[in-house]
């Protein structure tokens, strides 16, 4: 099911349990993909932008069609779209200890304060929420971290999201869709896709249920 190099990458994994999740995010993707197009799943290509954003390379795949893929240890999940810009990013929020530090370097003013005004139990998982936001965003976007952590801020009302940009950056906040999905007591998922004359429709499935149905 991997192409040469994705086998490479496998096979450089040192921890068991992080090249299964690897290998999980690429059977996930390839056979998600499948389903919308006639490639089978272990002919799918991919290639990378100047940032490290990946994207469909086979010339035969419906041209409109993006995916983004995001994988901790314990969870996998892939956004697909046709049409949009779009991003998706997870999370353990059981993972760091030092998120306030974190937030401090790289979250807008008004996020970190909106952090610190928390209860410690509810601290950890706005962090997480607002973490995952902006890392989907970026993804999205396809240019990387130039665009600046601090220079959007989110606020967040039970699982959906606002963006505010600072002055002179360049986008429209009216233009974005950003959700929020908790799988298991332990993760967190963000998506931002682009909106366009089409409302945003999110069918959430689980990735188990699905193969067993296609297997």
């Amino acid at each position: 099911m991997l192409s040469p190099d994705e086998a490479a990458r496998y096979n450089r994994y040192l921890v068991p349990g992080a090249a299964a999740t690897f290998l999980a995010a690429r059977i996930l993707l390839r056979s998600v993909l499948s389903q919308y197009a006639t490639l089978p799943a272990a002919e799918w290509r991919f290639e990378t932008n100047a940032f490290g954003r990946p994207h469909i390379a086979n010339v035969d795949a419906p041209g409109a069609l993006a995916f983004n893929l995001s994988h901790k240890p314990g969870c996998v999940t892939c956004l697909i779209g046709v049409g949009r810009e779009l991003g998706v990013d997870v999370e353990d929020c059981a993972g760091r200890t030092n998120f306030l530090e974190i937030a401090g370097r790289f979250f807008s003013v008004s996020e970190v304060a909106t952090l610190r005004a928390l209860p410690d139990a509810e601290c950890r998982q706005r962090f997480y929420e607002l973490w995952t936001l902006k890392e989907s965003y970026i993804k999205a976007r396809g240019i990387g971290l130039s665009l600046g952590l601090s220079r959007f801020s989110f606020s967040i009302e039970r699982d959906r999201a606002v963006v505010r940009f600072a002055e002179g950056f360049e986008d429209r906040a009216e233009t974005w869709d950003f959700r929020l999905f908790r799988p298991d007591e332990r993760h967190v998922i963000a998506t931002s896709i682009r909106r366009t004359a089409a409302p945003v429709v999110i069918d959430v499935t689980d990735a188990a249920q699905l193969l067993d149905s296609w297997s």
